[in-house]
């Protein structure tokens, strides 16, 4: 790590602004729904990098601890990670939020999100801060993207 001590300032403030993520996304999400209070939080992906199984340096961990701080109900689901999960479709069942917390290949698939729009709550909030899902925004309540991916799916059969 000597090649690290030459900028510490710049690797502090990188550190420190992944830190603030997960609280960035929880904040937002209790700004939109409110009490968090025994709702129910899927939060897709443990593991630090891409379709990897390495959790080290993972904000997962902690954005998990703020969302049961908030006494949410917390259901993970990471198909790389060693630590075992759940599988999407539970995971995501009724879920109030969904985050997509690991930019994994599996959770862009069309796929990952017609299992959330028709497992989720119906006023499911998507929390997508690497754009996997192709949203464009961090925030999106799933409503607006039902219609959208609708007509997309229609359009991608002729």
């Amino acid at each position: 790590s000597e090649e690290r001590s030459n900028s510490p300032g710049m690797l502090l403030a990188v550190s420190r602004v992944n830190e603030a993520v997960p609280l960035f996304l929880v904040e937002g999400i209790k700004r939109r729904l409110g009490s968090l209070s025994s709702r129910k939080i899927a939060v897709l992906g443990l593991t630090f990098k891409r379709d990897t199984d390495d959790e080290r340096d993972s904000l997962s961990p902690k954005l998990i601890r703020l969302l049961e701080r908030e006494l949410a109900d917390v259901a993970v689901c990471d198909p790389h990670a060693s630590t075992p999960t759940q599988p999407l479709g539970e995971a995501v069942s009724d879920a109030d939020a969904v985050i997509i917390a690991t930019n994994h290949s599996d959770f862009e698939q069309p796929a990952t999100m017609r299992e959330i729009l028709g497992r989720a709550a119906a006023d499911c909030l998507l929390v997508d801060p690497w754009n996997a899902l192709g949203s464009g925004q961090v925030f999106t309540p799933a409503a607006d993207l039902s219609g959208s991916l609708a007509s997309r799916s229609v359009g991608d059969a002729h």
